[in-house]
């Protein structure tokens, strides 16, 4: 029944029998063929042919989820034999928002590397919402992020960060701001905490906003704090990235939050000025994290082990 198994799953990821056909390295009549002598065998229909692109029927969605689910039961395999192997072969995938890929992930993958020089390790950036998707869905083994369900997803603080406000130092919002005011160089410093006092949100209420999209941590803190403040902002653009908001507030479209961990990553940014805000959601908290109950091969416990230890440190 599950003997073209690889040949029925191609089909439904291309939703084309050509598409198939080229990716598989044979002809679209012989591949159209299997599959018909299959379905003949079974007795069902697994393809609606009659739609552009080409859909499952009930029958077919029903193989895709077995094939799913064997396909599973390999990789868990698969990942016991790396765990034989001593880690001399095998690989890891990681994810995280374009920030986390640029500034937090690096850190982790260094010292593995150096460690552990045969093991590969995928990289794949996307959106938070998109990623934590992806890791339940275990087409990712381990994500760096905020947001995560306890019941279904395992998790491994790694650092705490603050949330600050973002303005353009040109704002004329900022008048009469002087004694809250922190630059690129203080929060680099390491002791801005000590420096300058936290800002009233409400001074900048009138100011447009570029805010996270809906599903990202950043947007959840960021409408938190405006509505503590009694108001609920104005959002000129919603980003994907952290990073995007952050260089068009720079080039003066409007104010963002960004984190201290961003601003001491990147290069001080003489356009900019920041302010401290008296918030319990003006905190979070970053993790590693991985779907619980998923097999964990060696090489993953391995990664989680060292990105601990680095962030203890």
């Amino acid at each position: 029944m599950f003997k073209y198994s690889d040949y029925i799953y191609e089909i439904y990821k291309e939703k084309s029998f050509t598409k198939a056909a080229k990716n598989l390295f044979i002809s679209q009549p012989a591949l159209s063929a299997t599959v018909r002598k299959l379905e003949e065998e079974m007795q069902v229909q697994l393809f609606d042919r009659s739609t552009t692109p080409l859909t499952l029927t009930p029958e077919g969605e029903a193989y895709i989820k077995a094939i799913e689910e064997i396909f599973s039961i390999k990789r868990d395999y698969e990942n016991y034999i790396i765990d034989v192997s001593k880690l001399s072969v095998g690989s890891i995938s990681v994810s995280g928002a374009n920030f986390i890929s640029s500034y937090v992930l690096p850190k982790i993958i260094v010292p593995f590397s150096e460690k552990y020089p045969m093991i590969n390790i995928d990289l794949l950036e996307s959106n938070s919402k998109t990623l934590v998707e992806e890791l339940i869905e275990e087409k990712i083994e381990l994500l760096i992020d905020y947001n995560f369900d306890p019941k279904l997803i395992e998790s491994y603080p790694l650092f705490d960060e603050t949330i600050l406000l973002c303005v353009p130092k040109d704002c004329d919002a900022n008048k009469g701001l002087e004694e809250h005011t922190l630059t690129s160089h203080d929060i680099q410093s390491g002791n801005y905490n000590s420096l300058k006092m936290p800002i009233d949100l409400t001074n900048f209420r009138n100011q447009k906003f570029l805010m996270m999209k809906t599903g990202n941590s950043m947007n959840y803190h960021g409408f938190k704090m405006c509505n503590e403040s009694g108001f609920n902002p104005e959002v000129t653009i919603y980003f994907d990235q952290l990073m995007t908001a952050y260089n068009m507030t720079s080039a003066g479209l409007g104010i963002c939050f960004v984190t201290d961990t961003l601003v001491k990553a990147v290069a001080p940014d003489e356009n900019l000025v920041y302010y401290k805000i008296n918030s319990e959601y003006a905190k979070r908290t970053v993790y590693l994290l991985h779907k619980k109950k998923r097999y964990l091969n060696k090489a993953v416990k391995e990664f989680i082990r060292t990105a601990i230890n680095v962030y203890s440190k």
